[in-house]
C-alpha cells in the first residue's frame, strides 16, 4: 500500500482496521460462494466448509457493528441506521437448521447472500477513502452497488435456472441476462423458476435505481 493509504487508515483508527478486515472477510465469502457454485454446482448451504466460513464471518460482522455502536456518540441514530444491516449479518444458515427449520434449496442459497450486504457497504466505505470529492465518492459507491448486484444476481440466476432453463447453459448466459435486465433492454432469456423470476424483478429495479444516477 502507498503511504497515503496507510495515512487514511490511521485517520480512521480502529474503525479503519476493522473495515479492512471486514473487506477481506467479504472477499473470502464471495470467493467461497463462487467456488461452490462453479466447481461443485451445489447449493451453498450444503457445503460444510462454506457454512463454517459464513458463520464466523457473520459473527465478526455482528461484533464489528456492536463495537461501532459502543464507540458511536449518537447511539439511537446508529441503531436506526444500521439495525437492518445487523439483521442481515445473522448467520441464518446455521441457526435455522438448529431450530429444526429447513429451507428450500433456492431460498437457502439466497439467504447465504444476505451478509454480503454488509460486505458491499464496507467496500464502498474503503473505496471512498481514495476519493477526494463528494461526487467521486458517490459515483464509486453506485458503481460498487451496481457491479455487486449484477454479479450476485447473475450467480443466483445461474443456480436457479441451470439444468432447468434450456437457454441458461453457462454462467455467461446468466451474466448476459443480468446486464440486459439491469439496463432495461430486455433479454431473450426468460426466467422459468420462481427464484429466477424474483431475481428478474430485483435486478430490473436495481438497474432503474442506479444507472440513471450516473447521468
Amino acid at each position: 500500500m502507498s503511504k497515503s493509504t496507510w495515512e487514511r487508515i490511521k485517520e480512521q483508527g480502529i474503525q479503519g482496521i476493522l473495515r479492512l478486515i471486514v473487506l477481506l472477510c467479504s472477499l473470502a465469502l464471495v470467493g467461497c460462494i463462487s467456488y461452490d457454485t462453479f466447481v461443485y454446482n451445489n447449493p451453498f448451504y450444503q457445503s460444510q466448509f462454506a457454512m463454517k466460513l459464513q458463520f464466523w464471518v457473520c459473527i465478526f460482522f455482528m461484533a464489528d457493528l456492536a463495537l461501532e455502536f459502543i464507540y458511536s456518540k449518537r447511539k439511537t441514530r446508529y441503531i436506526i441506521t444500521y439495525f437492518l444491516l445487523f439483521i442481515a449479518c445473522i448467520p441464518y444458515g446455521t441457526i435455522l437448521p438448529k431450530l429444526g427449520i429447513t429451507l428450500p434449496r433456492d431460498i437457502g442459497y439466497f439467504v447465504s447472500f444476505m451478509p454480503l450486504i454488509r460486505s458491499c457497504y464496507a467496500l464502498a466505505i474503503v473505496v471512498s477513502w481514495f476519493a477526494v470529492q463528494t461526487s467521486s465518492k458517490m459515483f464509486l459507491t453506485y458503481v460498487i452497488i451496481l457491479f455487486s448486484g449484477l454479479y450476485l444476481g447473475s450467480l443466483g440466476f445461474y443456480v436457479c435456472e441451470t439444468n432447468v432453463n434450456p437457454d441458461v447453459r453457462t454462467y455467461w448466459d446468466a451474466l448476459w441476462w443480468a446486464v440486459m435486465e439491469a439496463i432495461t433492454i430486455g433479454c431473450n432469456i426468460e426466467a422459468v423458476t420462481t427464484g429466477g423470476k424474483i431475481l428478474s424483478v430485483i435486478v430490473g429495479v436495481l438497474g432503474l435505481l442506479i444507472i440513471p444516477m450516473f447521468t
